[in-house]
């Protein structure tokens, strides 16, 4: 079989909402490569316009025009603001293989937490947790730097027992994370059907299908009534502040949200929303431009 390969060219701050956009229809998963500008002493130099390349795969087949008409059509809907130029080349299966493989590479994360892709081998030492994961057309290999913060935040936030909500589990990474950094439960969500059997896959594979439940939804029908020790968001600014009082109320009190997937620039506003719904600032994880909230609810 041959193979599309469409990549878009965007400022770093846009590159997780355009990937989750296009991750929707590529096979084998979206990659976010940032562009590193290196500066004097070795040290790579940090900007607020560093420039990104997304790219996904897509079969060539019956079905690709349709594909790519239904592509253009969500990228004009979600992301109406940004001006985006899809390149494409053509390959082939062999050259496949190796073009979306190579993106992904064992990761090392916080103080203990190794991403394995599933073609990869690791022997793990001490008290690493590692993570297998099969990417298929899911979001989130924790090479971006949203998914790094979350990852981070649950190592310190997360208490054994806790029951966790992932809302917006993409490949069920921080999901997995979860029950094995002590989570007794896991409810994962998402809203797409295909990445929601990729995250099952990873679940499974990972042995923790016994803690984490899978599940097509969002809040609030998909909890059932059911409320939370602890809650990991890595979508967007404008979901999060839509769903802050949703996410507030399947909190138990003094219960942590860890909230991801958007710029500097966002910050102020996510912080006054989830305020507003009694969620209160802990701590603020940066890694270049990117920011995650630690939030807490209030005592009741």
């Amino acid at each position: 079989m041959r193979w599309l390969e469409l990549s878009t060219h965007v400022d770093s701050g846009e590159a997780e909402v355009v990937a989750e956009v296009l991750g929707r229809f590529g096979y084998g998963g979206v990659a976010i490569e940032e562009e590193v500008v290196w500066g004097q002493g070795g040290q790579p130099f940090p900007s607020q316009k560093r420039r990104a390349t997304v790219r996904i795969f897509l079969p060539i087949d019956d079905c690709l025009p349709r594909k790519r008409s239904e592509l253009a059509e969500a990228l004009a809907c979600s992301v109406p603001q940004i001006s985006i130029e899809l390149l494409q080349r053509r390959i082939d299966e062999q050259e496949w293989e190796t073009a979306w493989r190579k993106h992904y590479k064992t990761l090392e994360v916080g103080q203990r937490l190794i991403i394995k892709p599933a073609w990869e081998d690791y022997e793990a030492v001490a008290e690493q947790v590692v993570i297998e994961l099969d990417l298929g057309m899911a979001f989130g290999t924790g090479q971006h730097a949203t998914t790094r913060l979350c990852l981070i935040a649950l190592e310190t936030y997360l208490r054994p027992g806790a029951a966790v909500l992932d809302l917006g589990t993409g490949s069920g990474i921080l999901a997995i994370a979860a029950a094995k950094l002590g989570a007794a439960s896991v409810l994962a969500l998402d809203i797409n059907p295909a990445v929601v059997e990729i995250a099952r896959g990873n679940v499974k594979a990972n042995g923790v299908a016994e803690v984490v439940a899978v599940e097509q939804g969002t809040l609030p029908q998909g909890i059932k009534g059911k409320i939370f020790d602890l809650m990991v968001v890595n979508i967007t600014a404008d979901v999060i502040e839509e769903l802050s009082h949703p996410l507030a109320s399947c909190l138990v009190p003094r219960g942590i949200l860890i909230a991801s997937g958007f710029t500097e620039d966002r910050l102020e506003g996510v912080i006054e929303r989830l305020g507003q719904a009694g969620l209160n600032r802990v701590e603020v994880l940066a890694e270049e431009q990117w920011r995650t909230i630690v939030a807490q609810s209030e005592a009741g």
